[in-house]
């Protein structure tokens, strides 16, 4: 069995815990182990390189795609004969070719190592010497921001992130259920917010109560709405999702889901003077960690964060004791002589 199959059954193949599919993580990985992936497009006039995207080059045929000459390294082989020597090269050449960061190259290492594990259990592929995975220390960093941090993020954003950004701290909720949530989703009479189980990580359906702050999103949502039927009679009764855009290419569709966080929401960061590791997926982890401070318990934050286990929620509990140790503190200043 080739490496190019053994990873086409194991992305098939539904996660054990909670039967969902593979991550794009996993697509990502595997797909840059096992064959060549385009790195960036050039322009044919000016010859920039710019960020490759399938819908750049769909959009101007004529710029040329750059390969990554670092994919594809296992492209070819027998599965049974990778070996802790061929870790080893994808490790170095990760981190020297690429410039990954040690977060980063464990990706790479978790997911081979998955697969080996796959091939050798499901597929009783006999490894000639079945490799050894070694994962690289990561750097611990602050995962979540403070509210003035999220202010400044969210005026220097578009309407539509800065909403997608507002609710996503209100609620908690993932990428992927702000990106795509649905006016169906939401009963405005019991003010509660449903995501099916079909569309959430643990597979279980997840049962929103709308504050405030949420309804005031969704309030703003529903006005946006109004006016591109107006402005567009074409889409009445077409616009089924809360968060879609209002440009000439994309009306009334959800952003793609790389599509939050691109050039726009780069340079938003930037402008907001935050490190770049602020990602969409930090406001999980700010709603998490605001509500340990604000003194929600472990249960209480499994039920409004739709986690489905206590080690989930426990990475946000050490919140908790910085924050009281912070509050403790002020009264240093009152004996400092």
């Amino acid at each position: 069995m080739t490496f190019e199959e053994a990873v086409k059954l194991y992305l098939r193949t539904p996660t054990k815990k909670y039967g969902n599919k593979k991550s794009q993580t996993a697509y990502r990985t595997l797909t840059w182990m096992s064959s060549k992936v385009p790195k960036a497009l050039r322009d044919p006039d000016s010859k920039k390189l710019m960020q490759y995207s399938k819908r750049l080059h769909d959009f101007n045929p004529r710029r040329k795609i750059v390969w990554d000459e670092t994919s594809a390294m296992f492209a070819g082989r027998d599965m049974k004969s990778i070996n802790s020597l061929d870790v080893t090269t994808m490790e170095t050449s990760l981190r020297y070719d690429k410039g990954l960061s040690a977060s980063g190259i464990n990706n790479y290492l978790r997911y081979l190592r998955a697969l080996c594990w796959f091939a050798k259990d499901r597929l009783a592929v006999k490894f000639e010497d079945f490799p050894t995975f070694e994962l690289g220390t990561e750097e611990k960093r602050k995962e979540w921001l403070e509210p003035q941090d999220a202010l400044q993020l969210i005026r220097w954003l578009d309407p539509l992130r800065a909403d997608m950004v507002r609710f996503a701290l209100a609620t908690g909720l993932r990428n992927s259920n702000v990106r795509l949530l649905k006016w169906s989703h939401w009963s405005p009479a019991s003010g509660d917010i449903i995501i099916p189980a079909t569309e959430t990580k643990n597979g279980e359906s997840h049962h929103l109560i709308v504050t405030k702050s949420a309804k005031d999103v969704l309030q703003n949502r529903m006005q946006v709405r109004d006016r591109l039927i107006r402005e567009h009679p074409c889409l009445n009764g077409k616009l089924e999702y809360v968060f879609v855009q209002d440009s000439t290419k994309s009306l009334g569709k959800p952003f793609y889901r790389t599509s939050v966080t691109n050039k726009t929401w780069k340079r938003a960061v930037r402008l907001a003077g935050l490190p770049s590791w602020v990602r969409f997926h930090s406001l999980r982890h700010t709603f998490a960690s605001w509500h340990v401070m604000a003194g929600t318990t472990e249960q209480e934050l499994m039920v409004v964060g739709g986690w489905k286990t206590a080690s989930a929620v426990g990475r946000y509990t050490h919140q908790n004791e910085e924050h009281k140790k912070k509050v403790a503190s002020r009264l240093d200043r009152v004996y400092e002589v």
